[in-house]
């Protein structure tokens, strides 16, 4: 038997399509292949095996690149024919884990510029403690930046606006260990001008953000906030899935 850590990547060339009013379409692909760089090499340093029990590595993708970088990490790639939503690519990809022998399987997204050691171990810990579902929410509480489920296909991904609620129902319709993890390194994801004052805000050292520094960023977001554009640039009603 073996637990999956799974990383879903899409077309990056489409990426972070919320933040066409700060960067460009290169430099928003620059920024996710970033990030997701990132989120690989801290997966990458994951130990193997815990109590016998070995430890997959797994990007489904149908992006070729990324497919690339993560086979040089040591990842096993689960290629797609077409683009699916991320709930799809999620759920097929765990139901292909689960056929192989995966008790568990551990969805973490591509846009986490501060993920950190310890709390991918502690993630990993409690989730080897024998819970059926573990649930990591995005900063605003509403979404979810880290689902496991074992096993892998307990209930349906629901991935979007108000994740966090659909997928702890789901849950705890089905079993009664869940758990509800908060991970500061796992709680900002980037995906919208907001995200990206949070990062600043925060001047935390990461990749992402020298990246974004390196580009002027305070003052493509002092341009973005002055009067007349944040209304033009944001929608009335904001909601932050985290994913």
């Amino acid at each position: 038997m073996t637990l999956a850590v799974l990383i879903p990547v899409k077309d990056l060339s489409q990426a972070k399509t919320r933040l066409a009013h700060l960067l460009s379409a290169e430099e928003r692909l620059a920024l996710a292949g970033i990030m997701l760089a990132g989120v690989l090499e801290a997966v990458s340093r994951l130990p193997a095996a815990a109590d016998g029990e070995g430890l997959q590595r797994v990007v489904v993708t149908v992006h070729a690149a990324s497919a690339e970088l993560g086979r040089r990490l040591g990842f096993e790639i689960l290629s797609e024919p077409r683009p699916q939503s991320e709930s799809d690519s999620v759920d097929r990809a765990s139901a292909h884990l689960e056929a192989e022998g995966a008790r568990g399987v551990l969805r973490i997204p591509l846009d986490l510029p501060l993920i950190a050691a310890e709390d991918l171990e502690r993630l990993m810990a409690t989730i080897r403690e024998g819970c059926a579902a573990v649930l990591v929410p995005s900063l605003s509480g509403t979404g979810t930046n880290a689902l496991y489920r074992s096993p892998p296909t307990l209930f349906p991904s629901r991935f979007g606006p108000g994740s966090l609620a659909l997928h702890e129902r789901a849950a705890r319709r089905r079993a009664q260990d869940v758990r509800l993890l908060p991970l500061a390194s796992l709680a900002l994801d980037v995906d919208d001008p907001d995200d990206v004052r949070e990062l600043v805000r925060r001047a935390q050292p990461c990749a992402a953000l020298d990246y974004l520094r390196a580009r002027g960023i305070e003052e493509r977001l002092a341009r973005l906030d002055a009067p007349g554009k944040a209304a033009e640039s944001r929608p009335a009603t904001r909601f932050r899935s985290g994913s």
